[in-house]
Formats: structure tokens, sequence, C-alpha cells
């Protein structure tokens, strides 16, 4: 019999590993290209390119993963019936018990890849990618470069950048100041650059003017230049550092200091609850959606009922239980003392399907 068990988990082994870089690939694709996008337009680096695509794959996996699971079972099951495998397996005192205890197992093994996979890699790959496109947001020089548009860092301040040259050279640049009671300065210039030395940001103009302006419009004084530099630290807020939201930490972390990171950030202590307990129904996830699967262990070997109906029914199943967990999320949030109710997707579906196939061995 371990022969046996050892053969069946391998052929549902290698067809969800044939599943899962296959969905990781056209999700991931669909993922990355947005971002790189992001990073063109902001003249990233090579090796900026090489993190975020890097960091972009444990996330595809997240998702990809249960699904991966659940295909490969009704593939290998399928496989199995097609061949006749199966009546072969069963004649030798294998029964549907058995078979279904080695699609738990399996099961069991993804939910644990899963399992590392959410409390070890994702939350610091998603910190990190969240991280790298909050510095790009963060870059006042990229923001100023790449504009071509009215900036409003802060209330009573407007920049404006024409066009671009390399670097952090620039053309056609206005900056209106009216956060003066008495008076409001316009500067404009023809070029400019900025300087950003140990966290200091200056904007060097060449070959301008500018305009100083009373409130009451009586007075205005035009005082022109051949270079002139302003301190542009005072335009825009202290630099912030990009702090963790809820799908950024691991589930441990959000139970533990789900207050403590609230009180940091814009997130509720709720959210990061949420979010936890999210993650940690969709670990039982390919436990239940493999058992799910196996489910086919019933119906295809009746000759009455079609394959592809059977596989769309088991797939509807497979969406209202995964989309039933997320939906949940939203409901925690707003009352995280039902926390128990996100569990019960996955927990009834695995429940149902051992109580179906333990009813066809009994009665097989």
């Amino acid at each position: 019999m371990k022969v046996i068990s050892k053969y069946l988990y391998s052929e549902l082994l290698k067809p969800f590993l044939i599943f899962s870089f296959t969905f990781i690939g056209i999700l991931w694709l669909v993922q990355i290209l947005p971002k790189l996008e992001t990073l063109v337009l902001n003249e990233q680096p090579l090796a900026i390119f090489f993190n975020v695509a890097m960091n972009t794959l444990p996330q595809v996996a997240y998702f990809v993963i249960p699904v991966a699971a659940f295909f490969s079972t009704i593939y290998a099951v399928n496989k199995l019936v097609t061949e006749a495998e199966i009546v072969i397996i069963s004649s030798s005192g294998f029964s549907f018990f058995s078979f279904a205890k080695i699609i738990f197992l399996f099961g069991v093994t993804i939910s644990f890849i899963l399992f590392l996979i959410t409390f070890f890699v994702l939350p610091k790959s998603a910190f990190k990618l969240q991280s790298i496109f909050f510095d790009i947001e963060q870059n006042f020089a990229i923001k100023f470069i790449d504009s071509g548009k009215f900036l409003h860092p802060i209330a009573g301040v407007t920049i404006y950048v024409r066009d671009k040259l390399e670097e952090n050279q620039m053309t056609g640049v206005f900056v209106f100041d009216d956060r003066n009671d008495s008076y409001s300065l316009l500067y404009s210039a023809k070029e400019a650059a900025i300087r950003d030395k140990d966290n200091i940001r200056d904007l060097i103009m060449q070959d301008g003017e500018l305009q100083i302006m009373s409130k009451d419009e009586k007075s205005i004084v035009s005082v022109k230049f051949e270079r002139f530099g302003i301190n542009l630290n005072s335009f825009i807020p202290e630099t912030l550092y990009y702090l963790a939201s809820p799908p950024d930490v691991s589930p441990i972390t959000g139970f533990l200091n789900s207050k403590e990171l609230a009180q940091i950030s814009d997130y509720s202590s709720s959210e990061y609850l949420a979010e936890s307990h999210m993650k940690m129904a969709s670990i039982l996830s390919p436990i239940a959606l493999s058992m799910l699967g196996g489910l086919a262990l019933i119906v295809f070997t009746s000759e009455k009922y079609r394959i592809t109906v059977v596989v769309l029914l088991l797939s509807l199943v497979a969406l209202v239980m995964q989309v039933s967990i997320i939906s949940l999320k939203s409901l925690l949030v707003l009352n995280p003392d039902i926390f128990l109710l996100i569990y019960l997707p996955p927990v009834v579906v695995f429940a149902g399907m051992l109580v179906l196939i333990n009813f066809k061995d009994r009665f097989a």
C-alpha cells in the first residue's frame, strides 16, 4: 500500500508543479507590466526592475497556489479514471477513503508551503515592494522633472516645470509661493536644476525673474536675476518612511501588535486583525480545495456525468469559497469579535467532502 500511496501522491504533485508555474507566470506578467511602466517613466535603474520583479512573485504565488492545488487534484483524478488505474488500484483493496487520505496529505503539503510563504516571505516582499514605490513617490526631483503639470506640494505653493533635460535639469520653471499673509512670491526661470545634498534640496534657477506682489494689489516689485537659489525643504512635508499596511505584516505580527501598528499608521487595529485572520483562513484553502477536487473520485466513476459539467460545478464551489473568505474580511474590520466566521468556508467545504467520500466508501 505504501507504494500505491507514493505513486498517487506523485501523481498529484506533478500536475501541481505544472499548474503553479503556468498560473504564476501568467498572473506575474499581468501584475508586473503596470509596475514596470511606472519604473520606466521614473527612469529607475536595472536593480530596481529586478527587485520589483522578484518581490512581486510571492504575492502572485499566495493567490495562485490554492487554485493550482484544486486543478491539479481534478487533473490527477481524471487521469486515473481515464486510464482505468483507479479500477486496478481499487481492486487491490485501496478504498475511496484511502484515496481521500492521500489527497488530504497532498493538501496539507501545499498548505505548509503556503504557510511558509505567508509567514516568512510575503510580508518582507510586500513591504519591500511598497517601499520601493513609496520612495519613488517621495523623490521630489523626479516629481519635478517628469511632471509637465502644476504641482501643489503643500497649501499655498504651486510649481510648474515645462520640460526636462538630463538628470535633474529642467526648463521653463515657475514657482508661486502664496503662504505669506502680506505678499506673494512668483519665481520664473528659463533653466533650473535641483541640488540634493544631505537631505537638503535646493532649486537653483538661472536667467529668471522674481516678482513680489502685495496682497492688496497696490504694489509689485520685479527683480531679474542670473542665478538664484531657493530651499525646497520648506515647500514639501518632511520625508516620511513607509509604514507597513495590513497586507505587509505576517499574521503573528498582526495578531500581537495590531494596536501598536494602528498607532503609527493610518490603519485601524481591526484592519490588521482582519487581514491576519484572512491569511490564516487562506492557508486552509489548499486542504479544502484539494478535498473538493477529490470529490471527482465519486463523480467521475459514474458514466452518466460529463467531466466538463463536473469541473464547472466544482470550480463554482471553489470560487464561492475563496470569495467568501475575502468578503468576510470586510465584515471582520467592522466586528473583529466574529473572527471565527472567516474560517467557516474552508472548514465547511472540507467537512462536506469528507462526509461524501466516506459515504461513497461505505456504499461502493
